[in-house]
């Protein structure tokens, strides 16, 4: 924050006048801007909260700026400077590793931590120091068409395939699951067919265990999604797939809350389940938080008092996570906001959220190998499920680039 000089005052009055400069914000302070980005999806709903806003921190505007979509939003946060940068950032946790960078201010939460579990807070930290605060749970749920597939949840994902062989013809069907955030929501797939990122069969992930080319793996893979040729049954749809199925093309998807209210205004008569495992039980899809962050550019701009104030006194609060939660139907991951929750789609997603893996963006996001997970899986489907290539000189492609990923990650870990 910029200083400004006090004049020739004497060592008592200027005593006085620090210590009033931090609980009333002064002249100048009326006037300031603090600016906080979004995507497409939040920043409308933050619009309507806290645009331009002058109570919720006194002295200062609230300003909302939002993107096209998530990928817009993270190309301007990679090229932000002093003088387009933001000054608190929402999105994915996997944000605090541009901590890594000097990009990001350490928060000082105090006593704000205290209505936040382990994981939210931890999804907020590096290196020991915590970045933001957790805004709502960031998972995926089991989306079934009841009109297609009736009114009570698939109980395992060989039900699934089998509905989709059986009526892909007389129905119409293009596929039967979609993952409609592309590979990061088609971890479950991977799991419930026996693959994955690292192992999670213990109490205690190991991180250097890649199971992604597990020969269970490779074999459901032959098994379940590919025909007799070799060839991808269609079964598994993974990019561009969402219009399909709100359109009753596939039974199926993966997704978040996001997605749920386009849903409804399409005509789908929906419900929501955990993700089921091969034969039974659940299949684990990642469970990670959606952050706010406060940016060093606050700094610069002279607002990082107001705008770390605007974290912890209404982001992290009972009072805004309620709201957000009201405007967006996504878990809130502030404790007393959760007991407040009544919504029943909200109440779905928090429920398959319990049989979820912590997604470690360290390991993800790394790509010491060549490509990060995300990359390495996005190839790897189209080796298999549209060139035909050879299952397991894929996987075993793709699990060597993830070994060294995880392994170069795993150790600042």
């Amino acid at each position: 924050m910029n200083k400004k000089k006090l004049g020739f005052v004497g060592v008592i009055a200027s005593a006085a006048l620090v210590a009033s400069a931090l609980l009333v914000p002064s002249a100048n302070a009326a006037t300031r801007t603090i600016i906080v980005w979004a995507d497409d999806v939040r920043g409308p709903q933050l619009t309507k909260l806290i645009g331009g806003n002058t109570t919720l921190v006194p002295g200062y505007t609230i300003q909302v700026k939002f993107f096209s979509g998530l990928t817009a939003e993270q190309d301007a946060w990679s090229k932000a400077t002093a003088a387009s940068g933001p000054d608190i950032i929402t999105g994915p946790a996997s944000f605090v590793l541009d901590a890594k960078s000097g990009k990001l201010s350490a928060i000082q939460p105090g006593g704000v931590n205290a209505a936040f579990a382990k994981g939210a807070i931890s999804a907020m930290s590096y290196g020991g120091k915590q970045y933001g605060v957790a805004l709502d749970i960031d998972t995926t749920a089991l989306v079934y068409n009841k009109t297609l597939f009736g009114a009570t949840a698939p109980t395992s994902l060989v039900q699934m395939v089998n509905f989709y062989n059986t009526n892909k013809s007389a129905k119409g069907l293009v596929g039967g699951v979609c993952a409609a955030d592309g590979t990061w929501g088609s971890q479950a797939i991977l799991n419930g067919f026996g693959g994955g990122a690292w192992d999670i069969s213990k109490s205690k992930p190991n991180y250097t265990k890649v199971v992604l080319n597990s020969p269970a793996f490779a074999a459901n893979v032959k098994k379940y999604l590919l025909d007799a040729s070799g060839k991808s049954t269609g079964f598994f749809q993974w990019d561009g797939c969402n219009t399909a199925f709100s359109t009753g093309k596939i039974p199926f998807a993966i997704t978040g809350t996001w997605n749920y209210g386009g849903y409804t205004k399409a005509g789908i008569s929906f419900g929501l389940s955990a993700i089921p495992g091969l034969n039974g039980g659940t299949s684990a899809q990642w469970v990670n938080y959606s952050g706010a962050f406060l940016s060093s550019y606050a700094g610069v701009h002279g607002v990082s008092i107001g705008a770390r104030q605007l974290l912890l006194n209404w982001f992290a609060s009972t009072t805004g996570q309620v709201a957000m939660y009201k405007a967006s139907l996504r878990p809130p991951a502030n404790g007393p906001a959760v007991a407040q929750v009544t919504d029943p789609i909200t109440l779905g997603v928090a429920s398959a959220a319990q049989s979820g893996t912590p997604q470690v963006s360290a390991l993800l996001d790394d790509k010491v190998g060549g490509t990060n997970w995300y990359d390495t899986v996005g190839a790897l489907y189209t080796a298999i499920f549209v060139k035909g290539l050879d299952v397991v000189t894929s996987l075993n492609s793709a699990a060597a680039i993830e070994q060294k990923n995880f392994n170069d990650a795993a150790a600042s870990l």
